[in-house]
């Protein structure tokens, strides 16, 4: 099985981007299911129901959050109704949503699963692989199971997913938008990237305007986070290929358009 797991899209930039080249990435990588990180795609932190649908409408088939699962405050309204949009499993004392949802895919079952890490994180949750084998116990394990792991700690993401190899099919990293290049496939048949990166503006810092970080985090200005709509954009993603029968990872890549430039393959945003 052919799985494309798109990292955090922030803003409508990334909306739009992921819009544009969805549809060919599907056909050139054969994709059998897509999963997205939605967490910052209403005007960088949050998702309103809106955007949900939209990205549904597009084609993504499961979409994961992140700690900022909750700034657009109608995600309480919608998300009991959301079938395809998974909050943290591990949050603490909140019982709307779900924080890991089983999906038919050509006659298999793919098992998508979201956890909030704790390492330099300000968020309060229950300890992820406490909760991954609270899982585990009470759905039994899943041969093709997605693990998105949204931490900030790169050491803390690794070991999160060798303490899960053999247990789970991949587990990809989100949150800090910058896509990395360490994606392995461990002895038992875990794949694993610390980071698949985001969907949004090229030239930013992790998809916001370059000048209103500057001036907010340098120089401490009373300066809002604003999105360049009119820039560059780029997409990154991980190309997953996956033994249906095992679950074991056959295949990791980690890729990424940059508009007018692919950067690993042929496509235009």
């Amino acid at each position: 099985m052919k799985i494309l797991f798109f990292g955090d899209i922030v803003g409508d930039i990334g909306m739009q981007a992921l819009s544009a080249i969805l549809p060919k990435l599907r056909k050139d990588f054969e994709a059998d299911f897509i999963i997205a990180n939605g967490e910052n795609a209403s005007r960088g932190r949050g998702l309103i129901e809106s955007d949900y649908e939209k990205l549904i409408d597009m084609g993504v088939d499961a979409v994961t959050l992140g700690n900022h699962w909750d700034s657009k405050k109608q995600i309480h309204d919608y998300l009991d109704d959301a079938d395809q949009l998974i909050r943290p499993i591990n949050l603490l004392n909140y019982d709307h949503g779900v924080g890991s949802a089983l999906f038919e895919v050509n006659g298999f079952d793919v098992r998508v699963t979201n956890v909030l890490g704790q390492a330099f994180m300000k968020e309060s949750v229950a300890a992820p692989y406490q909760k991954m084998m609270e899982l585990f116990q009470e759905e039994g394990e899943t041969a093709i199971h997605i693990v998105d792991f949204h931490a900030e700690s790169t050491s803390e993401k690794a070991l999160f997913a060798h303490v899960l190899d053999g247990r789970v099919s991949a587990v990809i990293g989100t949150h800090t938008h910058v896509q990395t290049n360490d994606p392995q496939i461990f002895e038992k048949g875990t794949g694993f990237l610390s980071d698949a990166g985001m969907c949004g503006a090229y030239c930013s810092v992790i998809g916001f305007d370059p000048e209103a970080a500057i001036e907010k985090m340098i120089f401490g200005k009373e300066r809002r986070l604003s999105i360049n709509d009119e820039a560059t954009p780029l997409v990154c993603f991980v190309y997953l290929e996956i033994d249906e029968n095992t679950g074991r990872c056959l295949d990791i890549r980690p890729v990424s358009y940059i508009a007018g430039r692919p950067s690993n393959g042929e496509a235009s945003i």
